[in-house]
Parts: C-alpha cells; structure tokens; sequence
C-alpha cells in the first residue's frame, strides 16, 4: 500500500550507518534497486500523539528506500504495516537486513548480535535459523567484540584493518600478540591474503617473533631445525621371570570368559563379541580334534577309549 513518506521515521533504537544517496538522474533506478533487495516494512508508532505532524509509522526495515524516496522528493511510498509485531521479531528482522543488505560496520553488528542473544536468551544456531545467517558468521562478529583487542576494534571502525584480518586475529588470546600480528596489515605491508597463515603459525609457534614468521610464511624461509632434545637415562627395568606356557594363557583366557556375564556390555560390542566367539569356537573345536587324533595314534587305544580318556 501507499503511505505518505512524511508520514514515516526511522527506529531510534536502530543506529546505523547508512551510505548518502541523493538527488541523481539514477535516484529512480536506485529506488527500484532497493525495493528489489528490501521491501519498506513499517509498524505503527506506539509514541504517536494526536498533532497532525506526528509520524504514524516507524520503520521496521528498508530505511534506506525510505531514504532514497524522501531525498528523491517522493510524497508517498509502497510499503507494508505490520501491526502486533513483537519486539523480538522487530530485531531478527532488523538484523537479518543489517547484515544481508545494509553491510552494517563489522564491530557494530557484532555488537548487534551479542547484545540480541544477551537480551533474549537464545544460541548462536537459534539466531542463525531466525535471521537466515550461518552460526559460522554470527560466531566471527561476535568473536571481534569479545576476544579482538580494543584497540583494534577501532582499527575496524576505522577501516584500517579488515572484517577478514580482525576475524582471523581474534584467534589469538594475547592481546599484545594480536597487536604484533595485526601491525603489517594495518600499515598496508601485508595483504589480508597471509593472515589466516600467518595466525595458525603464531597459534603453533606462540614465542617466535612476528619478524620471523612473516619471513616464513611471505618469503618462504624455512624454519631453523631445534635441536633434538637428549634424552634422559632410561631406568634400568627390573628383570622379571614370567613363565607363560600355553596351558596358562589358556586357561587366563577361561577366566576371562567366565566374567563376561557379570559385565554390562553395550550393544555394539555385544555383537562383536559374539562374532569374535564364534570364530574362536571353532578354532577350540579344531584343535580338539587335532590334539584328539594326536593322542589315538600315540596311544594305540582305539578311538572310542582315547575319547573318554579325554572327558575324563
């Protein structure tokens, strides 16, 4: 439906920062961009009073449209109201526009998302099904507000260090480690290229200088071999006497097989336990008869004797 531009403002409780788009000969193909990307979705205004110049709707997302149409000098506008809309959904909606569409500064969506699960008490993965953002990405904006240096979270604001660089950087725990890592890049010496590489070698090699593992990892230098470390003398192993014939191994094996059913086994091992008997039984009854056939042919007893002599 159409509704009057005047007749709309911005959440103020929705802090943004929003790229300019003024009067140009391409503001009408602009306009139809944006409302391509992100619909103009509005609520009521629950502060409205009963002037006629209070705004009647306050916008849930698409305010950069609504930017665009009023700069363009617009007087009304396609959008949609949403009444009864709860606060939460409000929030998950404009979430999912500051990141999909608005490219809201890194440090500040971080901030966004952990002050939205803070609020409302959900997980990552909860959030990420709610908004249509991956948990990966939830988890790496909200990596740089609670583990990324201070310091470097201005570099961010600022620009001078990159969503990728700071993302890979927070991996680190030292801050001052960061701050070494992170130099090269905020100077422009480096390219953000190297630094998921230079990171995993900092995580491996935690005392190497940031020196040393640039020359590493940017011109290929090969690490200096550490000397192995010499090995300390071996405790003479007491000599133990332990005689074990067939008979006894045989007979540890019995054991073992009369306490299996005071144990608890699982399924799965019940199955392999049940196979693995299998094939032992039938290696027992091979050798039964091989040593049965032994005996009769040593003993000269007929057959039927040498069986019973071996129940007995």
């Amino acid at each position: 439906m159409l509704l009057p531009v005047h007749s709309i403002l911005p959440d103020p409780e929705q802090p943004r920062k929003l790229p300019r788009i003024g009067r140009s000969a391409n503001t009408s193909d602009s306009l139809r961009t944006l409302e391509l990307r992100q619909p103009l979705i509005v609520r009521p205004n629950p502060d409205r009073g009963d002037g006629p110049d209070t705004a009647a709707y306050i916008i849930v997302v698409g305010e950069r449209l609504w930017t665009a149409a009023r700069k363009s000098g617009l007087s009304d506008i396609d959008g949609q109201v949403r009444e009864d809309m709860a606060e939460q959904e409000v929030r998950e909606l404009q979430l999912g526009e500051s990141y999909h569409h608005e490219k809201i500064p890194a440090m500040q969506l971080g901030r966004a998302f952990l002050g939205y699960r803070e609020r409302y008490g959900v997980t990552q993965q909860e959030l990420a099904r709610r908004t249509s953002i991956t948990p990966g990405t939830i988890h790496h904006y909200e990596s740089l507000i609670r583990n990324l240096d201070p310091e470097l979270g201005k570099k961010v604001d600022s620009g001078e260090l990159t969503f990728k660089e700071a993302r890979s950087i927070a991996d680190i725990d030292d801050h001052a480690r960061q701050r070494e890592i992170a130099a090269p890049f905020v100077s422009g010496q480096l390219s953000s290229v190297y630094v998921e590489r230079i990171v995993g070698r900092a995580k491996n090699f935690p005392t190497k200088s940031i020196d040393d593992l640039l020359d590493e990892v940017v011109n290929g230098t090969k690490p200096a071999l550490e000397p192995e470390p010499t090995p300390l003398p071996r405790a003479p192993e007491p000599v133990i006497q332990q005689r074990k014939d067939l008979e006894s191994m045989l007979l540890q094996l019995a054991g073992q097989l009369d306490s299996l059913p005071l144990q608890t086994i699982p399924e799965y091992r019940r199955l392999k336990l049940v196979s693995t008997l299998r094939i032992l039984d039938s290696r027992v009854q091979l050798a039964l008869h091989h040593l049965s056939s032994g005996l009769r042919s040593e003993s000269g007893m007929p057959p039927t004797l040498v069986g019973a002599a071996a129940r007995r």
